[in-house]
């Protein structure tokens, strides 16, 4: 056997080593990046064919520029990636690669010169999130090393590791150190509100017993450190004001730091939006968030004078008002009879006295009509027996409906929108967003005549808007985070008993963000997924969830009595009759005067 033999022997072994690592790792598709001539790649083909590895070849000495999409290589597919250094200028073949360190791709290098390779490879993004090996020939075996910068743009260490070797079988470790020791990540917060007479990390810090925004201050920041002391990391804390939303073509706010590559970590947690997608990283799931109409159910929600009509169906309201008047017509029409009159029987046949015996009888105060004719008796004693029947029924019903509690009448946002209660928002980006781009025509049209009108601009600072909420007869789109630590230091029971939601914006998680193809994604995945698995999550939201405040039904928020609210339809009645009577009087004032001076004209 000659030495060239020999040596396609040696070489084509370390071939050997690559297939192996191939199917260790799941690897069905593969690229290789060589310098040999068109026999030696076609033993190559052939071995990679044997084990069921499929292979494209492209000549690193052609200069390569761009590798098209394989058709038999979908999206989601590995990629084995494999590079001779000992090929002229080999490190051009990452210039063929749109992204060339990040999964999918896997990429094996075979290197004789591990110090030249290594010199070379230290200049490029190989971070944590990369798949890169490093193979080399060391007489007895072959030596299998990873390659990774656990934070290329942070000034962060190159990572050298032997993690393998291969003597006609392949010892490999599965694992690698999630440390991330040495980085120092820039983590960004959002707080739109300003902070005085204190540093940002002195405010995230402090703990109150109450805080308002516990939802972004809080809570996403909390994990923050939970990461940073499970992987060994420093951080640089950054503060914004929104979320990120997209302005003239740009976003703003968190999302746009980490797009424009100013920050790594999202130390806010933000809603799943399509737009969003395109700019950063969604690493995975964290909170939930519940925003909607909180607002103390009115009692009648139909207006002042709902309690004095809900008895009667409105039905029974125009039947029992038609058959009255049926009654009052057919009495004026007896009355008018001269055949039924008695002498001794009064005279007057005016219909004023047929309307007033129908008030007097809806009243049970009683009307005397001095006519001794049987049909007439028989009418008005007929006439009391239907009007007491149906003065105490509805009577009783009145009562009921004062004491029993309230139905919930109000339960969609169409009701709101229909309601007679004002209508407030808490001041803070999201809800103006929402009303900027949603389409659903209930809330625009609540947006324009009832929280943003001519005359107000209905936004509020949460402490205001639920000030506003217990006062009554108003609701306030809040975060229930918020909302429910206020009910419960500052509401009354029976106050919290009446309180009703709607939701004009479903409930829906929120999501840790990273810049987009952040090395970190993983770290930041995995972390949370440990938190919930192991209670961590759990007892945060305990902590900082608070529950919606039970209503408890004692005497004092059973207790009964009539306010002024349901007492004053009847005070304006009378108010109403005493103006119109007061009006008349003049009226009649007038008219006998005219009468007197006719009659004066007349005599002279």
């Amino acid at each position: 056997m000659d030495i060239l033999n020999v040596l396609n022997i040696m070489a084509i072994a370390d071939f050997s080593v690559v297939t192996d690592i191939l199917k260790f790792k799941s690897i069905q598709n593969s690229i290789i990046f060589h310098c040999y001539d068109e026999n030696y790649i076609l033993k190559v083909q052939k071995i990679f064919m044997e084990k069921k590895i499929r292979i494209a070849n492209f000549y690193v000495a052609n200069n390569i520029t761009t590798v098209t999409p394989l058709n038999w290589v979908d999206g989601r597919s590995k990629i084995g990636i494999i590079l001779d250094t000992g090929c002229v200028n080999w490190e051009n073949s990452f210039n063929a690669l749109k992204i060339p360190f990040k999964p999918p791709l896997t990429w094996i290098l075979k290197a004789n010169n591990i110090s030249s390779a290594t010199n070379i490879l230290y200049k490029y993004p190989i971070e944590f999130d990369s798949d890169f090996n490093l193979i080399t020939n060391a007489d007895t075996c072959y030596k299998i090393y990873e390659i990774y910068n656990t934070g290329f743009y942070q000034q962060g260490s190159f990572i050298f590791n032997n993690v393998g070797q291969w003597d006609s079988k392949l010892y490999l470790s599965a694992k690698r150190d999630k440390l991330l020791t040495g980085i120092n990540i820039r983590l960004t917060v959002v707080y739109p509100e300003p902070i005085v007479h204190e540093t940002f990390e002195h405010f995230l810090n402090q703990r109150k017993k109450f805080q308002i925004d516990s939802v972004h201050k809080l809570k996403f920041c909390t994990l923050m450190m939970y990461l940073r002391d499970m992987y060994n990391f420093t951080y640089k804390l950054q503060r914004t004001t929104s979320w990120g939303y997209l302005r003239n073509g740009s976003f703003d706010g968190l999302v746009g730091v980490l797009q424009r590559k100013e920050s790594d970590f999202g130390g806010s947690s933000v809603f799943f939006r399509r737009d969003r997608f395109e700019a950063v990283n969604y690493a995975v799931e964290t909170w939930g968030a519940r925003i909607c109409f909180i607002f103390r159910h009115p009692k009648y929600p139909g207006g002042l004078y709902a309690i004095y009509t809900r008895p009667l169906a409105s039905t029974v309201w125009y039947c029992t008002i038609a058959l009255l008047l049926v009654i009052a017509a057919f009495l004026l029409a007896l009355l008018k009879l001269n055949m039924l009159q008695i002498p001794g029987d009064e005279q007057d046949v005016s219909p004023s006295l047929a309307i007033l015996f129908m008030f007097s009888a809806l009243g049970q105060q009683g009307m005397t009509i001095h006519r001794r004719s049987a049909t007439i008796q028989i009418i008005i004693f007929i006439t009391f027996v239907f009007t007491l029947t149906l003065y105490q029924y509805y009577n009783a019903m009145i009562v009921s409906t004062l004491l029993r509690e309230s139905p919930k009448t109000i339960r969609t946002l169409t009701d709101l929108f229909e309601s007679n209660l004002k209508v407030g928002v808490e001041d803070v980006i999201y809800n103006k967003d929402y009303f900027k781009r949603t389409t659903n025509p209930v809330a625009r049209a609540l947006y324009h005549k009832k929280v943003v009108t001519r005359y107000e601009n209905n936004f509020y600072q949460p402490l205001r808007g639920m000030g506003l909420v217990k006062a009554g007869g108003f609701a306030f789109h809040v975060d229930t985070i918020i909302a429910y630590p206020t009910m419960r230091w500052s509401f009354t029971e029976s106050e919290i008993c009446e309180v009703q939601e709607v939701y004009m914006i479903p409930p829906q998680k929120m999501g840790a963000i990273l810049q987009k193809d952040s090395p970190y994604k993983e770290h930041v995945a995995v972390g949370i997924r440990k938190m919930f698995e192991t209670g961590i999550m759990s007892r945060l939201k305990s902590l900082w969830d608070e529950p919606k405040p039970s209503c408890i039904r004692t005497p004092d928020t059973t207790a009964f009595s009539v306010n002024i609210h349901e007492f004053s339809m009847a005070l304006i009645v009378l108010s109403v009759g005493m103006m119109l009577s007061i009006v008349i009087l003049f009226c009649e004032i007038l008219s006998f005067k005219a009468t007197q001076r006719r009659v004066c004209k007349f005599r002279l």
